[in-house]
């Protein structure tokens, strides 16, 4: 079955609720760009752009049954898109690297106003987080993060060890991960992943 524009997308559609492997190679190499470079454009990486438009067309496959009633493939196969891009975000942007990053993006002096202002409700998801830290684990992360002071001027100070003071960082980052991903929505967590894209 050659690619052939008089199959209309909901017949294909059809086709493949039907568990038609050469209709869904059909809907397959129409939408591969589409699907692809969204992706490409979110991720800005190659190979995990490849990866997230192949699960996009795999997840396609695997709810096949539904097929049959969708009205508009196109809307369809974007919703999948969307919502595959922002599970993944939601799994990665707020690693502990990339948390890191942002915390420190807010208390740099070359953020302006403007920057400031278009990031402030991430900004203030990101002091809540923070603030929900508890008691050693904030006082040590305030200490590093806010007051720059290094892991031998936490230990000295605060009578802990420096490997102490790098746990508890290592752990204050993973709460505050767990955090964000529990209180920001889908607006906040593109907001972050755009600006971990500035980097």
């Amino acid at each position: 079955m050659a690619i052939d524009d008089q199959y209309t997308d909901s017949t294909l559609f059809k086709r493949v609720s039907e568990s038609d492997e050469q209709a869904f190679n059909l809907i397959f190499d129409r939408y591969w760009p589409q699907v692809y470079g969204t992706t490409l454009h979110l991720t800005k990486k190659t190979e995990e752009a490849r990866d997230l438009s192949q699960d996009i067309f795999i997840k396609l496959w695997e709810n096949r049954s539904r097929l049959k009633d969708i009205v508009n493939p196109s809307s369809y196969l974007y919703t999948i898109s969307r919502n595959l891009v922002i599970d993944h975000l939601r799994k990665n942007v707020f690693d502990p690297s990339n948390t890191d990053f942002l915390l420190n993006y807010f208390q740099s002096a070359a953020s302006t106003p403007q920057e400031m202002a278009e990031y402030r409700e991430l900004h203030n998801l990101l002091n809540n987080a923070v603030e929900a830290l508890p008691g050693k684990i904030k006082e040590v992360f305030i200490l590093s993060r806010y007051k720059g002071l290094t892991h031998e001027q936490i230990a000295a100070a605060l009578g802990i060890s420096v490997v102490s003071s790098k746990t508890y960082i290592v752990r204050a980052l993973q709460l505050i991960r767990k955090f964000m991903l529990s209180h920001a929505d889908t607006h906040l967590i593109w907001m972050a992943f755009v600006l971990l894209l500035q980097r």
